[in-house]
């Protein structure tokens, strides 16, 4: 009799432990959703052109292509000195001035899907280097490409980026001197201010 109840003891044990071991799952790790600067980006949207200036009243469209940050191994607070790049370029619907761009590119994020750009780099246009009634005399073919933006994330894909953007010859700053401009109008410059969608994969 007790070689059986130490018989019948073990197997309800055994069958309890193989019951516990069948339905235990571990829990599944979650991956971390990678930041939006740690992605690619595609930004698309408009801009009232040329704000303030002679080419003022007319808009732009936007297509712009942003990289993550660039792979230098760098990390804690010093990560947030990487850059990304950007390429773009800016088509205006009245004629007036067009361009391309690329630069550097900084995204900090602030709080709660809110973050904070900075970016420059060169661009050339199709604009006029001398002042006109409506041509802003933009001074150089290529010239200063410089902004900021302010963008929410509205999903994990996408976005919706504020942002001001400046195309100057510099003159105030580097002394530039590439054309008549230096004495006809000075630096003109264009003030873009443009709201956009980002998409990034």
């Amino acid at each position: 009799m007790p070689l059986c109840v130490a018989a019948a003891f073990y197997a309800s044990a055994g069958s309890a432990a193989d019951f516990s071991a069948a339905s235990y799952q571990p829990a599944p790790v979650q991956a971390v959703p990678l930041l939006p600067y740690d992605r690619f980006e595609l930004r698309f949207g408009a801009y009232a052109h040329g704000v303030g200036g002679r080419e003022q009243g007319s808009a732009d469209v936007n297509g712009e292509f942003v990289t993550p940050r660039l792979p230098l191994g760098v990390s804690g607070w010093a990560s947030y000195l990487v850059p990304r790049i950007q390429v773009g370029g800016q088509a205006n619907l009245s004629g007036r001035t067009s361009f391309v761009y690329t630069g550097a590119l900084w995204t900090w994020p602030i709080w709660g899907g809110i973050s904070l750009e900075a970016f420059v780099g060169p661009a050339v246009h199709n604009g006029s280097l001398v002042p006109g009634p409506k041509e802003g005399g933009l001074g150089c073919p290529v010239l200063y490409h410089a902004g900021a933006s302010v963008s929410y994330q509205i999903t994990d894909h996408w976005s919706v980026i504020a942002t001001f953007s400046h195309l100057s010859n510099g003159r105030e700053i580097f002394n530039t001197d590439c054309s008549t401009n230096q004495v006809r109008g000075g630096n003109q410059g264009l003030n873009n201010y443009g709201l956009r969608i980002g998409y990034a994969f």
